[in-house]
């Protein structure tokens, strides 16, 4: 179902028995997100209304999609069959359809998927007198932390040239009450638009939302590719276009159900320190120099809720939104990449440091041909390691993918290290910030043609006839006990 704004998706988690009110006094400083850390950990999951936040008279909600059903919820169906339809959209006709009805129903599918813009009602929102980010419950998450960091903003940016939008989500670590940190990573559209700006020596328009609904905010991290604007991609999983308003002081639209809208600018010749910063990776990620965003006015709904959220161990809810994102986007890596029958990234390596893929090998090399692929194919070329597998191997079974590349390996020559390549700007083992190296692992039967000069083993596989017999026997003995 598609969510109005935040409010209304907490309505739901209420009504479904999955909203907690917390009325016990909570500290921002480090006590809050270990609470919703926490209630990820010991596996409840359940999201959670803060109402009484020291210092701030502004409740918290979180832990929007720490389950795989509440993504499902937020998505309208599975990740897997959302991805199909998205698949579905981009295919050439068939053999039973003619160019023409392919259209229409193209035409049908993309119909108003494009965002309104609307006149705002003054009576929506409060213009803040003076830009106080103090007035927030603004999270600190872990104790080294540089300070308070906006976990869960929506960042809205202009190219200068083409004036495409670019919706994304990058961390804001607070400097004072009218300054943040934009930590922006170099391959990111924000980042890709900052550079722009640069060039030409320009003042850059930001608008960031705090708190909007989840879907929306879901559309803001999915790795699209350039081009493709965030609030019509969520327009297109909601088949209902989303309603923006124009800025007040920038030349930007933002979501008309925004809890929070900050107003600001970046001076791209201005930097400043920002980190370090507990994160998803398990680390600290570090110090490092990035852009400062500069608040020229806050705009707030009526008695707006703070949105928040928590990352650095695996069982936060960005590994769910990682899943998720790896399931919708299979069908469409599939047509780029045919021979893949499935994709696993797994949680164990924070959703971004490994890629496991089957294939239908047919031909030597092929394998490594896939590798490259996929280190070609938008944000998964920041991938480190890619390890490929036969068909019959279940890449979401970590134990048959560890069989796999013990068993149908030789490292001298099924062990590929790649040197000179980008890397994730959280990736702190990279001798060089952004650019280290790649490692791909050929988990596959090897072949003449692959200078395997052996008769390579069958693997262990008993009888189908005697497989039925003995599950027959072993349900009949079931039933007998019982």
């Amino acid at each position: 179902m598609v969510f109005s704004d935040l409010r209304d998706y907490l309505k739901f988690q209420e009504k479904n028995n999955d909203l907690v009110h917390v009325t016990d006094e909570v500290d921002p400083d480090l006590e809050l997100t270990y609470i919703l850390s926490e209630e990820e950990r010991i596996g409840k999951k359940r999201t959670m209304l803060f109402e009484n936040v020291k210092n701030s008279d502004i409740p918290v909600a979180g832990n929007f999609f720490s389950t795989d059903q509440k993504i499902e919820n937020i998505l309208g169906d599975k990740p897997y069959n959302v991805g199909l339809r998205l698949k579905n959209l981009v295919r050439i006709p068939d053999d039973t359809e003619s160019m023409i009805s392919r259209g229409l129903q193209m035409m049908k599918e993309l119909g108003g998927i494009r965002p309104k813009v609307e006149q705002r009602k003054s009576s929506e929102f409060n213009v803040l007198e003076k830009v106080d980010l103090g007035r927030y419950p603004i999270t600190k998450n872990w104790p080294m932390d540089g300070g308070k960091y906006i976990t869960m903003p929506l960042v809205i940016t202009k190219d200068p040239v083409t004036g495409q939008r670019n919706v994304g989500t990058y961390r804001m670590q607070v400097f004072d009450n009218e300054t943040t940190g934009m930590h922006w990573h170099i391959h990111k559209g924000g980042a890709e638009h900052f550079s722009e700006y640069k060039k030409e020596s320009k003042t850059m328009d930001v608008a960031v939302v705090i708190g909007t609904d989840p879907l929306t905010f879901f559309s803001s991290i999915a790795p699209l590719p350039n081009g493709i604007d965030e609030f019509s991609f969520r327009g297109l999983l909601a088949r209902k276009s989303l309603e923006l308003i124009k800025g007040e002081t920038v030349d930007l639209e933002y979501p008309r159900n925004s809890e929070i809208v900050l107003e600001g600018y970046i001076d791209p010749s201005e930097t400043r320190v920002e980190g370090p910063f507990g994160d998803h990776t398990g680390y600290y990620s570090l110090e490092e120099q990035f852009p400062v965003f500069h608040i020229k006015k806050i705009i707030e709904k009526k008695n707006p809720i703070y949105m928040t959220t928590i990352v650095g161990k695996l069982w936060h809810e960005d590994v769910r939104i990682g899943k998720a994102i790896e399931r919708m986007f299979l069908p469409l890596v599939q047509i780029q990449i045919p021979e893949i029958v499935d994709m696993n990234i797994p949680e164990e390596t924070v959703v971004s440091n490994m890629i496991v893929v089957s294939i239908k090998k047919r031909y030597p090399g092929q394998a490594k041909k896939v590798m490259f692929a996929i280190w070609g194919t938008g944000q998964m070329a920041l991938t480190k390691i890619v390890v490929v597998v036969d068909d019959d191997v279940d890449v979401h079974d970590m134990k048959q993918v560890m069989w796999a590349m013990t068993t149908r390996i030789d490292p001298s020559s099924d062990v590929f290290i790649i040197p000179g390549t980008p890397t994730d700007s959280l990736d702190h083992p990279a001798r060089i910030f952004n650019y280290g190296s790649k490692m791909g692992i050929d988990a596959t039967r090897k072949t003449k043609e692959e200078n395997y000069n052996r008769v390579w083993p069958e693997t262990l596989k008993m009888d189908a006839d005697i497989e039925k017999k003995v599950d027959e026997l072993i349900n009949r003995l079931g039933s007998s006990q019982n």
